[in-house]
């Protein structure tokens, strides 16, 4: 080892200036690419703000604490409902978690094989030999791979936006069926008060000897089955309050004891015109950007396989031996594209590039039904909700009133009183589901189209 260090000390100036060059050589071609990326947490949380206008809520890791809730005193919002998905659903606090993996691959591509340096020693009269290889191919392959995975990572923040409307998108269904099922609840309490009303008015004809014991038990069956109806109901409003509580992470909060506020009419949403919701959709829905942007990045993974044809390392070879202390030359390796023309890769990456464009073509086709069906469901729903609450469900009420001071006075039978209840009864479920549905379908909607409108 000192022979070594004295036979370094011999370098001439202009020796060691050359070997310096050749060794800062990978770290200048490297430094040509960078791979920093700035699709981060906060870009998409700042895209799904504008596309929303919810909060995604900080980074946080699986053994961190939930953020805090909000007062449940005064009930939970529509609003308050979405915040609370997107920042405590488990599962897409995993899929968030895909975007730190396209920034390691980012890394990873961005990184060079590290120099090998090998030996060999004095034997007999064959001097010391040492090689110092550089994989050099690496070099004008790293932006090819720089730039994939750039796209890649464009594409995964893409993605997240498009999933974190999804769940917008799902939290507020859910929300509109915890409210259908308390307006069902409360049809049918009020349905159990009518009935009951009904039956009472027939027990006491019957004991002043008006009517038979047996037109009694109608009245009383109808009194049962709204109870039965109203049990029903109850069951159902529950089981809509566990399933949401569960998807935001609330397992421990009393579903019972939680009340939902009613939300905003969806009437008096603004819906634009079909073609404009379509030209909105083509070009803001983030999973087409996200489509698009992989195409893109197939592309680029496309030429950086094509430049594996050729490798070539390059080596600094140093050879100790006397009467000369240490003679330096340069060396390369190539790699002849005989048999492996990396064809397997090439072939492979150009059909994934071909299966890509279909899959676009198709999320186009896609988007276009979703828009479409969302938009019809919406009319309809809105036709159905302003014909049931203008139209039936006044002349009904009215029709109810009359039929029941009639009956009272004995000049109507129970049975057309009977048919009025169960008409109006049922047109107050239908304008309920009406209204649940315009909103399921407003909701719908503005997934359809990439956010507000």
């Amino acid at each position: 080892m000192p022979d070594t260090a004295v036979c370094l000390l011999t370098f001439s100036p202009r020796a060691r200036r050359a070997v310096a060059g050749l060794l800062a050589l990978p770290l200048l071609l490297a430094g040509c690419v960078s791979t920093k990326s700035t699709y981060t947490r906060e870009q998409v949380a700042q895209r799904l703000k504008a596309r929303s206008g919810y909060e995604l809520g900080a980074a946080r890791t699986a053994n961190a604490p939930a953020p805090a809730l909000p007062d449940l005193q005064d009930g939970l919002s529509e609003e308050e409902t979405v915040n609370l998905a997107l920042t405590r659903n488990p599962a897409f606090q995993a899929d968030l978690s895909a975007l730190a993996l396209a920034q390691a691959d980012l890394q990873d591509a961005g990184l060079l094989a590290n120099p090998v340096i090998s030996g060999v020693a004095a034997y007999g009269t064959s001097p010391v030999f040492l090689a110092l290889n550089f994989a050099t191919d690496l070099l004008w392959q790293r932006p090819g791979r720089v730039g994939a995975a750039q796209l890649e990572t464009q594409r995964v923040a893409e993605s997240l936006v498009s999933r974190g409307l999804l769940v917008s998108r799902d939290a507020q269904v859910s929300y509109t069926d915890i409210v259908l099922a308390d307006e069902r609840l409360r049809i049918a309490r009020e349905a159990i008060a009518m009935r009951a009303e009904v039956a009472r008015i027939m027990r006491a004809r019957y004991r002043v000897g008006e009517i038979s014991e047996l037109e009694t038990v109608a009245p009383s069956a109808d009194s049962l089955r709204a109870v039965d109806d109203f049990y029903r109901a109850r069951r159902d409003a529950q089981v809509a309050r566990l399933r949401l509580l569960a998807t935001l992470g609330l397992d421990s909060v009393n579903a019972d004891s939680l009340r939902f506020t009613a939300p905003p009419a969806a009437a008096a949403t603004v819906v634009p015109p079909l073609r404009t919701l379509l030209d909105s959709a083509y070009a803001a829905r983030p999973d087409l950007w996200a489509a698009r942007t992989g195409i893109g990045g197939i592309g680029k993974r496309l030429k950086w396989e094509r430049s594996r044809v050729f490798s070539f390392v390059l080596s600094l070879n140093a050879r100790l031996n006397d009467p000369k202390p240490i003679s330096l030359a340069p060396g390369a390796a190539i790699g002849l594209p005989i048999f492996n023309r990396n064809q397997g890769r090439i072939s492979r990456v150009k059909a994934e590039l071909e299966q890509a464009s279909w899959q676009y073509l198709a999320l186009r086709q896609t988007v276009n039904l979703d828009v479409r069906e969302a938009y019809a469901q919406y009319e309809q729903a809105t036709q159905s909700a302003v014909l049931w609450e203008n139209s039936y469900l006044p002349s009904l009420t009215d029709a109810l009133r009359r039929s029941t001071n009639a009956f009272i006075n004995g000049d109507f039978p129970y049975v057309q009183v009977a048919e009025t209840t169960r008409q109006l009864l049922d047109a107050q479920q239908r304008a309920a589901d009406a209204r649940a549905d315009q909103r399921r379908a407003l909701a719908r909607l503005r997934y359809a189209v990439g956010g507000r409108f």
